[in-house]
């Protein structure tokens, strides 16, 4: 006997193992082993099989399939469900027996009887109820809760809930509170240590951290930069004119994004996302110049920049669009709606980053000067993931913030509170740019937005 219902869906056939007693139909039971290729098959499953006018006693749940009291389990992890026969009504102890096995796997050995559960294929995110790609950090996870968890604990991130710390988290809730989502990730089992253990030199990402690598290095004479040692006023003055020249306010221009003119009414998100490729470029550019920055081996400079980029970049969107009202400046002649960047698909979390920053920076009218060093201060972040020579980097943030507070002191004498403002402004912009990196992984995952793949590991 050979049924077929959903085809490449669901397969429906009578098990080898079947047994017939003295070929009675009153005493022979049938065994049909049902394989669902995905989960999200089995509402087509149960109202097939209802087609076919079988009485079934199928509970099928989001996250699990609770059994009744027909429900045994296999010894092999398959769930056997015994139901009545098309003839139950006549044959009181004819019975079928049901083994649903469930694979995302794409292929499946259809000449195969029986096909074993592969429980870590199947499963939903313990933190927000998402479908879950494996264990991360010893909690079952989807990648999204799992690339939260990591950024929060590798950069440090404390966040506060606005409301009494008992926020529902799910798939549509999880980006509108990090703190519960936060507390659910320690709730279900995940680890800090786990990401530590994750940071260790030749996983399985090191051929993707060379290629950043090997970009850092592109047309890098090997010239020191010159971190500047001494603590004199002349010492500080020329490392002031270096973070300047450096020119961190370099705008993307249209032309270098897109072919001829540009109508933001025909704008997509995707086209609006080559912003962010060449602005990491830029950024690339940029940090080589920084004084001390060249001095650092490739593996500190990739791990300072990956830990900055997108702080870098809301710091720069934010800094651009901060004289505007209800615009976004991506590049040099590309102002676009803050409603219309939203509609395009690109969330609220990222364009209220931008819009909240850009309000603190507006607050305490950041100079250009200051801005200049504020993105050097943010690259210099010694506790940055991957960083090996910790000390080095901290000593080129203490010279820059010994710059910063000369220079506040000389030119806003009469403003003591600045210097202070200004340094509080950094954890807001951490917070701020780590929920813009989640709302673009999100983005990506769900297929809305196709990041530049350097992009991706840039924030990821």
């Amino acid at each position: 006997m050979a049924d077929t219902a959903n085809e490449n869906a669901v397969d429906i056939s009578e098990s080898d193992s079947v047994q017939q007693c003295n070929e009675d139909p009153l005493n022979s039971s049938k065994e049909l082993v049902i394989t669902i290729q995905s989960p999200d098959k089995l509402n087509s499953l149960t109202s097939d099989y209802s087609d076919a006018e079988r009485s079934s006693n199928i509970v099928l749940e989001n996250q699990e399939m609770t059994s009744s009291n027909n429900c045994s389990p296999d010894p092999k992890g398959k769930l056997i469900i015994t139901m009545p026969s098309p003839t139950s009504s006549q044959m009181s102890s004819g019975t079928e027996t049901i083994q649903l096995e469930i694979s995302n796997g794409s292929s499946i050995d259809q000449n195969s009887p029986t096909m074993e559960m592969d429980q870590s294929n199947i499963g939903y995110c313990l933190v927000c109820n998402d479908l879950g790609s494996g264990y991360h950090y010893s909690a079952f996870s989807c990648e999204g809760c799992k690339g939260f968890f990591k950024r929060t604990v590798q950069k440090n991130l404390i966040y506060k809930c606005k409301d009494s710390g008992h926020c529902i988290i799910n798939k549509f809730t999880r980006n509108s509170c990090q703190h519960c989502r936060f507390q659910r990730c320690l709730q279900v089992g995940m680890k800090r240590d786990a990401v530590r253990e994750d940071r260790t030199p030749g996983g399985k990402h090191r051929h993707k951290r060379r290629r950043v690598e090997n970009i850092i290095a592109e047309n890098d004479d090997g010239g020191g930069g010159g971190g500047g040692g001494g603590g004199t006023s002349r010492n500080h003055d020329t490392l002031l004119e270096r973070v300047i020249s450096a020119a961190p306010d370099r705008l993307p221009k249209t032309e270098e994004i897109f072919a001829g003119e540009v109508k933001i009414c025909n704008l997509t998100g995707n086209e609006l996302l080559q912003c962010g490729y060449l602005e990491l470029k830029y950024i690339i550019d940029w940090a080589k110049k920084v004084p001390g920055f060249r001095d650092l081996c490739i593996t500190d400079q990739t791990a300072l920049l990956k830990s900055s980029f997108m702080e870098l970049s809301v710091l720069r969107l934010s800094y651009r669009s901060m004289g505007m009202d209800n615009v976004i400046k991506f590049a040099e002649g590309l102002l676009v709606p803050i409603n219309y960047a939203t509609n395009m698909g690109w969330g609220n979390e990222l364009i209220n980053a931008s819009v909240e920053f850009s309000l603190c920076l507006k607050s305490i009218h950041l100079d250009h000067s200051e801005f200049c060093i504020l993105n050097a201060l943010v690259l210099t972040y010694p506790d940055a993931s991957g960083v090996q020579d910790k000390q080095k980097v901290a000593a080129m943030q203490t010279r820059i913030l010994d710059t910063l507070r000369r220079y506040v002191s000389k030119k806003y004498s009469s403003d003591l509170q600045r210097y202070g403002k200004m340094l509080l402004r950094l954890p807001a912009l951490r917070t701020l740019s780590a929920k813009a990196a989640e709302r673009f992984l999100s983005l990506t995952l769900e297929g809305s937005f196709h990041i530049n793949e350097l992009v991706s590991q840039m924030i990821s």
